[in-house]
């Protein structure tokens, strides 16, 4: 199962007493009802906004008043995003906490993209070494289509900003952390001065961890510490080779 699969089902639903008369396990036959919709809906535009209007109440109610199917189908979702990069369950968890608050903004975001969206702000907030382009990447080599812009809506919608520069600042924390213990305050601001005097263009041209070694290393340099390219590396998880030639050029500049 994966996150191509997040649909919604159909429903019976008393939108007057807003309830449903049937027991989740009930079934019925739909056909003879849409049949006459059809046929209602073919002869009256006024009749489709009604049915319209009618359908919304009921996919808002049923997002929102209790977990349906589509919603156990995010979780699926979530749960195939977290084996894939070896995300632990208890990141799951915290991310169906997400994904009800951004289905409650009543925005116009998928399930498919509010399951991405929560498993992506769990990612970020706990530094977890995957990054926003590797989950979309992933999602999109197995068909499903899913752009940057529609997780940034659905977390921007819940009051969540993403961005580059704080993910950039979560790596050179993290990575400050292991190299120097409880002294990584005294480092941190400056290497956050350090990030804030590149240009925009430069902190885009690398990703998070390999800017975020880089700062890391010119700092401590600057202050005086004698880090090692492998020990910066080992710390933030990227390759020594690549962090060597890039934070040459970087603190030269």
């Amino acid at each position: 199962m994966d996150c191509g699969t997040v649909i919604g089902s159909v429903y019976v639903y008393d939108t007057y007493a807003q309830a449903s008369p049937l027991m989740d396990s009930e079934e019925i036959d739909l056909a003879p009802i849409w049949k006459s919709v059809e046929k209602s809906v073919r002869k009256s535009s006024e009749v489709r906004m009604s049915i319209y209007r009618r359908l919304r109440t009921i996919n808002e109610l049923f997002r929102v008043g209790r977990e349906s199917y589509s919603v156990y189908r995010a979780y699926d979702c979530m749960s195939f995003i977290a084996r894939a990069f070896g995300i632990g369950n208890e990141y799951v968890e915290e991310a169906k906490t997400i994904l009800k608050r951004i289905l409650a903004n009543k925005g116009s975001v998928t399930y498919y993209e509010a399951a991405v969206a929560a498993m992506l702000y769990v990612i970020l907030s706990h530094n977890l070494p995957v990054s926003t382009k590797q989950v979309i990447s992933m999602c999109k080599s197995k068909g499903h289509k899913l752009t940057f812009e529609a997780i940034r809506d659905s977390l921007t919608g819940i009051g969540v900003k993403y961005s580059l520069r704080d993910r950039v600042l979560s790596y050179i924390r993290s990575g400050l952390v292991k190299l120097f213990g409880d002294s990584w305050v005294t480092i941190y601001p400056e290497a956050e001065k350090f990030l804030n005097s590149l240009k925009r263009s430069v902190i885009q041209s690398r990703s998070p961890p390999i800017l975020a070694a880089a700062v890391i290393y010119c700092v401590s340099k600057e202050l005086g510490y004698k880090l090692r390219v492998e020990d910066v590396a080992r710390a933030v998880q990227v390759s020594q080779y690549t962090l060597r030639d890039y934070a040459r050029k970087l603190c030269n500049n």
